[in-house]
Formats: structure tokens, C-alpha cells, sequence
């Protein structure tokens, strides 16, 4: 099974304050146009989702000597970073204990688990304390792998990891549609939208939620209703 980590297992949403907008605080911290860096900001973000080299800070950096702004302080750089992965950490290490124990039962059932998700690397930096950490066969971050999905290369990669082929595998998100058009190009044999979070949060809009029930071959609202979605496949695992 691979699952979109962020919107799917865990949300940060869950955490963060209502109507907290992370990329204004940023602005504020360093005195700038917010409209001007949140474009800056939404341009720049498949660099940072599949670049090693080229961290959230370092953008920041880069926004700030373009713009001749002042050289920045340690201590507003300390800000900057607990802003941009503060939620993403508590996320992580604080998931929900029925997920937690929803998907040790599917690893007991015999499958392979793996996290597959857009994500740059101050998101998943705590990622190696966090409880689910061992409940993951793999992942494949995009900030690792160099790959984004909707991309089959980024689907591809995951299930080269499992060493499972894309037909016998289930998919769990709770992105944009184009996240389960992708998976399902890329032939998986079953797509889940796991909708709790997205609803939940009003990430999507009413239209948007009905476009991917419609693309998904199921429609969850938490995780520990695979186990019975799955039964049948799970026993056909065991035998």
C-alpha cells in the first residue's frame, strides 16, 4: 500500500491555529510585501519540493539579497524555520493513536507499507522521531527522490521500493484530483481518496471533493476503515 503522507495519515492542519497563514508571518518577520513573497513563494515551491541542496531557508535567503533587504539575523532565520516546519513536526509526532494502530494491523495483515509524498525537507526533518517512522516499509519524499508526483516516475519510484508491481497495489490520498489521476494512470490497482482531513480543514472546495470521489475507486473518512475495505485482498495475502 502507499500512502500520501500529508492530508492522508497525518495533517498539520490539525495543529495549526485557524486562519494562520505561514508564509505572511514569514513576511512579517522580514519586514516584506507579503503579496510579493507569497507569489515568490508559490513559484518556488518544485524547487523545494525536489531539490537536496536548495532548502526552504536558503529561498528565503535568496528572496531577501534579490530584493536588497537587510542580511538577515540568526534569530530571525531561528523564526522563519520554526514557522515553516512547527506544524508539519507536531503532525508527525503526534499522530492519531487509531492511525497509528490502523496501520500496524495492515502491516500484520502482510502488506508492505510505503509513504510517498510532495513535500520539501524542513516538512519531514523530524520525520525519523516520529511514531510512524517504523511502521513504513519506505518512503519515497520528493525532496529526496527528486520527483513530484502526479508524475508516474514519483508513483514508479515507491513501488520500486516495495518491489511490488502497480497493479496489486493500493493507493491512499487526500490531494488534488490530478494525485489520483496520477495513480491510476500509472495503473494501481485500487485508488482510496481518503477524504477525513480534506473535508475537515475545507482545503477543497465542494466541487473539487466530488471530482476526485468521482476518479477514486473508494471514499474513506479515516484510516481504520481499510482494514474492512480490504479484506478480501488482505486474505488473499495471507494464503
Amino acid at each position: 500500500m502507499v500512502f500520501d503522507l500529508f492530508s492522508a495519515v497525518v495533517d498539520p492542519d490539525d495543529f495549526r491555529p485557524k486562519d494562520f497563514n505561514i508564509i505572511s508571518k514569514i513576511a512579517e518577520v522580514f519586514n516584506l510585501d507579503s503579496a510579493a513573497f507569497t507569489k515568490y513563494w508559490d513559484e518556488s515551491a518544485h524547487i523545494r519540493n525536489t531539490s537536496k541542496s536548495r532548502k526552504p531557508l536558503n529561498l528565503i535567503e535568496d528572496y531577501l539579497a534579490r530584493n536588497n533587504s537587510r542580511l538577515p539575523s540568526k534569530g530571525d532565520m531561528l523564526i522563519a524555520d520554526t514557522l515553516l516546519g512547527r506544524y508539519f513536526d507536531l503532525a508527525l509526532q503526534n499522530p492519531k493513536s487509531e492511525v497509528v494502530f490502523a496501520l500496524h494491523n495492515l502491516k500484520y495483515q502482510g502488506l508492505k507499507l510505503g509513504a510517498l509524498s510532495n513535500t520539501n525537507s524542513r516538512e519531514i526533518s523530524t520525520w525519523f522521531r516520529s511514531p510512524l517512522s517504523g511502521v513504513f516499509e519506505t518512503t519515497s519524499f520528493s525532496c529526496n527522490i527528486g520527483l513530484e508526483t502526479p508524475s508516474k516516475e514519483a508513483f514508479n519510484h515507491i513501488l520500486s521500493r516495495l518491489g511490488v508491481s502497480a497493479s496489486s497495489t493500493v493507493y491512499v490520498g487526500g490531494g488534488e484530483e490530478s494525485m489520483l489521476k496520477g495513480a491510476k494512470d500509472t495503473g494501481f490497482g485500487m485508488v482510496i481518496f481518503m477524504e477525513g482531513f480534506v473535508a475537515k480543514h475545507h482545503m477543497r472546495s465542494d466541487q473539487e471533493i466530488a471530482k476526485s470521489e468521482a476518479i477514486a475507486d473508494a471514499t474513506i473518512q479515516r484510516i481504520s476503515e481499510l482494514e474492512e475495505l480490504l479484506r478480501p485482498q488482505t486474505q488473499l495475502i495471507s494464503k
